[in-house]
């Protein structure tokens, strides 16, 4: 067989290839989350004719190709495998640091999104005047401990970000609660793990501390004591699914139980999107499944209610992601009730939430990387 037929036959197999593939990512139905990188994926993006001049659309439809590409996972193994055979230190937007730590980068603010939701917020803000409003913005372990980063790694100013935007904030009426200077004191010590090795999330004992900077900050009782429990010796998180990097180093997954918790086990938490009750705030059953960090309140809930027997009468809206999943129930000692609201999945009227719960209190808390780069919050606080 000459050169020209072989080149023919190669070609027609590669283009019979490639039909094969675009049919199959057709009629294959599209997957909603990435269990590999614990996030939502992007489904196919809804066409209107101003998402399209302002670019949004063309911007979704390629993350939409991206997310649902036929044996994305496969690939992205791969890529990765020669990555690490060639010495490289990043692989998706994951470090290899010291220490056997995994860290993602530093995310910057997109500035029109950035300036929509303060609007959002600022607005907010002015429909409920008397509410107490704070807002936690989580460093990242990029952040915290950035001495582990590679040497050539020059990350983005995330305290300058943070710093301006509380500092925007408090003009509108919000206080912020500041962990950053709570959580250098313990990482410069060393006894402390503040971020797990191998998950973009802080560590129980890094939820912990933010908590107790939040009960000054918020003026709560601090008048409880607490055990602390390993459940999990072999925690490996999302960031080495996504980076394919097998170098991170598994940690223990602990919990944190009050000493006298016989109040404790009183609380009734509601799933709305379940319609299921538990009066468990770790779900220990999850401990065994590919993300373990889910034994802290489960899967993603668009919203969920906590009602607890103590005497204080403040009812807390906390709207979050799951970086807050691991302080809730330290956070559910001050609050007679907890309203639990996760925007990216939320998509009913938070104003009718408010009046209906009766809600006295509002807290914000995100991790900035995910703040800086998510559109939800400031599409919920316009509805």
């Amino acid at each position: 067989m000459n050169k020209k037929a072989t080149y023919s036959i190669l070609g027609i197999c590669f283009a019979v290839l490639m039909a094969s593939v675009f049919i199959a990512n057709l009629l294959l139905p599209d997957k909603k989350f990435s269990e590999e990188e614990n996030r939502v994926l992007q489904e196919i993006p809804e066409f209107s004719l101003s998402s399209y001049m302002e670019g949004r659309y063309e911007k979704k439809l390629e993350s939409y190709v991206n997310d649902q590409f036929l044996l994305r996972n496969a690939f992205i193994k791969i890529k990765t495998a020669s990555d690490v055979t060639a010495g490289k230190l990043e692989s998706n937007g994951v470090y290899r640091c010291k220490d056997q730590y995994l860290m993602e980068g530093i995310t910057s603010p997109n500035e029109k999104s950035q300036k929509n939701t303060l609007s959002g917020l600022k607005q907010f803000k002015n429909r409920y005047k008397k509410l107490k409003m704070y807002f936690i913005l989580a460093p990242n372990a990029a952040n915290i401990l950035e001495d582990k980063l590679p040497a050539f790694v020059k990350t983005a100013d995330q305290n300058q970000y943070i710093d301006n935007f509380y500092k925007e904030i408090q003009e509108y009426g919000y206080l912020p609660v500041d962990v950053r200077d709570k959580l250098k004191e313990y990482a410069s010590d060393g006894k402390t793990q503040l971020y797990y090795r191998t998950d973009h999330h802080w560590t129980t004992d890094g939820a912990f501390l933010a908590y107790k900077q939040a009960v000054k900050t918020m003026k709560l009782a601090d008048n409880v004591s607490y055990k602390r429990y390993i459940v999990k010796n072999d925690f490996r998180g999302t960031l080495a699914s996504k980076s394919g990097f097998t170098n991170g180093q598994n940690d223990p997954l602990t919990i944190y139980m009050p000493d006298n918790d016989k109040d404790y086990n009183n609380s009734v938490i509601y799933y709305a999107d379940s319609k299921t009750k538990t009066t468990e705030f770790y779900q220990l059953n999850n401990l065994d499944k590919k993300d373990a960090y889910t034994v802290f309140g489960g899967s993603n809930h668009p919203m969920y209610t906590i009602k607890t027997p103590t005497e204080n009468e403040e009812k807390l809206l906390l709207i979050k992601d799951s970086y807050a999943n691991s302080m809730i129930p330290f956070l559910a000692q001050n609050f007679r009730e907890i309203v639990v609201v996760d925007p990216r999945y939320y998509f009913d009227n938070i104003d009718d939430l408010i009046k209906a719960e009766d809600i006295t209190q509002v807290l914000f808390l995100y991790n900035a990387n995910t703040f800086f780069e998510d559109h939800s919050l400031e599409m919920m606080l316009a509805s």
